[in-house]
């Protein structure tokens, strides 16, 4: 099993911390098959990493790979080397956890998780990109509330993501946290629903992880609300 690399936690990015401190090139060095997710600096984009390739997914721009030497402001990657897969039918986005549940026991501990196949129904959110100067220093909760939530039907693609334990949600997004790529590679973006008839669901267990805390002046001085934290990531990730 291995183990995954984190950039950065998503309580760091939920309290402000968008700028891009960590080459996408050191993380996925540590994983060459690398499959993953991300954003990119200033929450413009949704990232999803898939083979060691990074695709950018921002809403009204067509999806392209980010090269190696941008930088990041928070990902996930991993290699993944499913211990369990099986044939689903039916699973949806309120399902799932029952699904990971037959396999194993997923209450306390992370797992990278992958769900493939024909979605009948599947919503994505894609932010825009700042507009302008007066949009670069934009909050998260701004962030959210302007973005592009499309739906779509017969899609056919891939659901790449990671378990979090509720224990850890101030780390990663606790529950299921999924991203999307297509077939053809030319649609992506965070899930907020879906629904297959019949898809391949993937897991293996992740025993270790491992953060690299950004490094600025930035991070290091900022006030951090601890206690509306949970709220807030519920509330923007979900």
């Amino acid at each position: 099993m291995s183990c995954i690399t984190q950039f950065s936690t998503i309580g760091a990015l939920m309290a402000g911390n968008l700028r891009a401190e960590q080459k996408i090139a050191s993380l996925c060095a540590c994983h060459e098959t690398g499959f993953g997710l991300g954003c990119s600096a200033g929450l413009n984009s949704e990232l999803t990493i898939c083979d060691g390739r990074v695709y950018e997914a921002t809403a009204g721009e067509p999806l392209h790979e980010l090269p190696q030497h941008d930088a990041v402001p928070f990902m996930q990657i991993t290699a993944f080397r499913p211990q369990f897969q099986v044939e689903v039918e039916n699973i949806t986005h309120e399902t799932a956890y029952d699904r990971l549940c037959t396999l194993i026991a997923p209450d306390n501990i992370f797992m990278a998780v992958s769900v493939t196949g024909l979605f009948e129904h599947l919503v994505l959110r894609r932010p825009h990109r700042a507009a302008g100067e007066s949009d670069q220093h934009r909050d998260v909760e701004a962030v959210a509330a302007s973005q592009k939530i499309d739906r779509f039907e017969g899609m056919r693609g891939r659901l790449i993501g990671f378990w979090t334990p509720a224990l850890f949600g101030r780390i990663s997004v606790p529950g299921f946290h999924f991203h999307f790529l297509d077939d053809e590679r030319q649609i992506s973006g965070h899930v907020l629903e879906f629904a297959a008839r019949h898809a391949t669901l993937s897991a293996e267990e992740k025993p270790t992880i491992e953060i690299t805390n950004p490094q600025s002046n930035s991070f290091r001085n900022r006030t951090i609300e601890t206690d509306k934290l949970d709220d807030m990531i519920h509330r923007i990730e979900k």
